[in-house]
């Protein structure tokens, strides 16, 4: 790569290859834990937010080390590990079924999975990228506004975090550190989510409203503290704080959507992460070239994290009964 439209580009292609990984393994997910699946999905993300507060350091060791072709050569090699783990994810295997009986709800899932293997391609994504959960569910709505907010702000921040600790005169492996502070922070509150999932404690309340508005007090500390200790504990509330607001969005979303908008749901989900991540980047980067100063993102991102503050009780005090379309 020699220009930056060519590393846009390429991490545009990354972002691709998330999507595809992503939206298979999370209806997998939930096809092998029916009941346990926001527990499970905790589970998983706490070892996502492992690596995240990982990778800052390892990053920076394969930069200092090889430069910075050489560290992206081994970030892309870590992750061709991941070609392994697909290929020894399968789906639920259906019991056997008694030869006669056509009334059998195994048997009548087989055909229907038969059905589903003969349908085109065109036919498949016309039907995974319909807007219909859209239109039938209310609260799904106020989910996926909710979701696009969070990814936006949480881009942002993972994004000009380093730059902040700089600008309050930091150097730069402290201001590393704060992203492997905010990876800590992710880890625990994943932790809390599976906690809160486990005893049926997630909800809008907890899920939605509280995250978000400690989160917005987050950037905000980041914004007016200026020694490292403010900046590493208002960025470890901010990471614990948005681990449980994605943990607890993803999780209750199977419960906001009936059976047969479930698949079309998750879609438009992955579909609204990524474009809410494309232009939190964008966005970001225009304030910042305006204002010159990467607390101005923050301080945009805090006045969005208020106004999301309505959606999020919206949310909590709209009727939780799923239509079955």
């Amino acid at each position: 790569m020699n220009s930056v439209w060519e590393l846009f580009l390429t991490y545009t292609l990354v972002g691709i290859g998330f999507g595809l990984m992503h939206l298979p393994l999370y209806l997998n997910l939930e096809a092998h834990f029916k009941e346990q699946f926001p527990t499970m999905l905790s589970i998983t993300y706490i070892l996502q937010y492992a690596g995240i507060a990982a990778m800052p350091p390892v990053f920076q060791f394969f930069l200092d080390d090889y430069g910075f072709r050489g560290a992206f050569v081994l970030m892309g090699a870590l992750l061709l590990n991941l070609v392994v783990v697909g290929v020894c994810v399968r789906t639920p295997s259906l019991p056997l079924t008694v030869d006669g009986d056509k009334n059998s709800p195994v048997k009548n899932r087989q055909e229907e999975l038969l059905e589903e293997s003969e349908r085109s391609v065109l036919a498949i994504l016309r039907d995974m990228f319909s807007l219909a959960p859209l239109c039938h569910h209310r609260v799904f709505r106020l989910i996926i506004l909710i979701e696009a907010v969070s990814f936006y702000v949480f881009t942002s921040w993972a994004i000009f975090l380093v730059s902040v600790g700089e600008s309050h005169g930091l150097s730069a492996e402290d201001s590393v550190l704060l992203s492997t502070t905010g990876g800590v922070g992710g880890f625990f509150g994943k932790i809390v989510a599976v906690v809160l999932f486990n005893f049926d404690l997630m909800n809008g309340y907890t899920a939605g409203v509280i995250p978000i508005a400690v989160f917005g007090l987050s950037l905000l500390g980041c914004i007016v503290q200026s020694n490292f200790y403010g900046l590493a504990v208002s960025t470890l509330l901010a990471g614990a704080s948005n681990a449980i607001l994605t943990s607890g969005l993803a999780g209750l979303l199977p419960s906001m959507v009936c059976r047969k908008h479930f698949e079309q749901g998750i879609a438009i989900s992955n579909v609204v992460d990524g474009i809410a991540f494309q232009l939190s980047g964008l966005i970001s980067g225009f304030l910042y070239d305006i204002f010159k100063s990467p607390s101005y993102v923050f301080g945009v991102d805090v006045v969005i994290c208020i106004l999301t503050i309505p959606w999020a009780l919206a949310w909590a005090c709209s009727d939780k009964t799923v239509k079955q379309c």
